[in-house]
This record gives C-alpha cells, structure tokens and sequence, in this order.
C-alpha cells in the first residue's frame, strides 16, 4: 500500500501567491471552498470543495554554487561534471541557501518566499533578478569549504496562486508500491 510522506505544508491565502523549493515534485491541494491553484504562470487548476488533489510541480534542480557576483542581478556560477553544468532554464524561480558556508553572506541568500527568477542561462552560469549589490564583494567558494562540504547551493522554486479561497498545499512523497 502506498502512503505519502508530508515534507512541508503553506496554505496560501484566497487570491494570494506563495513560493515552495522543490523537493518531491509532487504537492497534495486542498481547499475547504471551491478554489483554484495555478503553479508559476501556468493554468488554473479547479480543485473542489473539501477534496484533496495530488498534482506536479516539475522536477526539482539544484547545484552547488562556486561564485555569485554582488551585483543588482546576481549571477551564480554552477559547479558541475557534465556539460551543461545544471539544468536551470529562464523563467525558473529560485532560492539559494548558504548550506553552511558563512563567507555567502544573507546578501547572496535569495529564500524562495521572494519569488526571484532565472533571466538568462549558460552552460556554467545562471543570471537572476536578485539583488545582491548590498554584498561587499563577489563569492567565491574556498577549498576548505569544498572539503567541509559546506557548499552553498542554488535550487528550483515554484510559484503558487490560489484562486478565490485558501488553499492548504502539502508537498509530499509517495512511498511504498
């Protein structure tokens, strides 16, 4: 018998947006008065009154952040073995976490309730609308933190819009067959 697994829980307010990290790529929607849930700028999604819907996100993407410019649109440089080094397209909502590391100060840290974006992309780099000027100076990983394993880290966020009424979306893993 199959089960899930809850890893986080948002409600999001009738009319209102929110932001989840990816993890599972799979959310449960609920909402006690007919509603909707729309992920980032896709369609509506009608959910009925007092039933639970299990839906996709998408996958989730991540990397490791090797360099991040203190710039008014924060450019992330992605460790990677392979060619591209990550799989971030434009359009992405985002969130970076130090993951440990206290050299990539808050001002590189963009949670994913701020609702940032991937403007452009390369094959080792991706631009974001956030603001990180307020930095002192560009990131730059170090050794050490390589081999401490504190490694800051860049991953996909979903943007959330409920329709008219409160929506409960509960991120969830599938486990067992």
């Amino acid at each position: 018998m199959s089960v899930l697994n809850v890893l986080d829980t948002q409600t999001i307010s009738g009319s209102g947006t929110g932001y989840i990290v990816v993890k599972s790529g799979v959310v449960r929607a609920y909402a006690a008065s007919a509603s909707s849930i729309q992920f980032d700028a896709g369609p509506a999604i009608t959910l009925a009154a007092g039933e639970a819907i299990l839906l996709s996100v998408g996958k989730s993407k991540s990397g490791t952040i090797s360099a991040a410019t203190d710039a008014a649109t924060m450019v992330v440089t992605v460790d990677g073995g392979g060619t591209p080094a990550h799989r971030f397209v434009v359009g992405d909502y985002i969130a970076t976490s130090a993951n440990g590391d206290a050299a990539f100060t808050s001002d590189f840290v963009s949670a994913a309730g701020g609702g940032k974006k991937v403007t452009a992309v390369t094959n080792t780099t991706i631009t974001t609308d956030y603001d990180s000027s307020a930095a002192s100076g560009d990131y730059a990983l170090s050794s050490a933190k390589t081999a401490a394993g504190t490694i800051p880290v860049i991953q996909r966020a979903v943007k959330l819009t409920a329709g008219s009424a409160d929506v409960v979306v509960e991120q969830v893993q599938v486990v067992g067959g």
